[in-house]
């Protein structure tokens, strides 16, 4: 059985990743979610984010649903679903659709400080856990009704 793919491809017409909670720091909460799915999944044996003519798996799709700064700490949630990859085709057949694998996955974590890096310590922790957690099983057990 070929490796699952995880796309990680996130971009203007790809989006993968919502980090807008975070203000002027979106882009870098988005690179942060961007660089642990990749990290996750590149070390988890039978996923890879390489994609090629053949890929068959999943999108990881994630958002910063709230973020507060307060006491010297700053406290993320974020919410996230998984998608099969390719799209398959919609309702009515047409055009292609996104097929859910899961819905209502989320997480939150508390990092001291205000900074910055306190943000990106609260999505890097979360993204990771939201990940080991349950997002690969619930791929792998996916994987076996594809």
């Amino acid at each position: 059985m070929p490796a699952i793919f995880v796309d990680t491809a996130h971009g203007p017409t790809n989006k993968l990743y919502d980090g807008s909670k975070a203000g002027a720091s979106s882009g870098k909460a988005e690179a942060k979610m961007q660089a642990v799915v990749k990290r996750i999944i590149d070390k988890t044996a039978g996923f890879t984010t390489v994609k090629d003519a053949n890929s068959k798996g999943y999108t990881v799709r994630l958002e910063i649903s709230k973020l507060e700064v307060a006491n010297h700490e700053t406290t993320c949630k974020m919410s996230g679903f998984i998608t099969r990859y390719p799209k398959g085709v919609a309702m009515g057949g047409a055009g292609k659709g996104d097929e859910m694998v899961s819905l209502g996955w989320s997480g939150h974590a508390t990092a001291t400080g205000t900074d910055d890096s306190a943000m990106l310590d609260c999505v890097d922790a979360i993204t990771e856990n939201m990940l080991t957690k349950t997002g690969i099983n619930a791929m792998r057990n996916d994987m076996t009704k594809r």
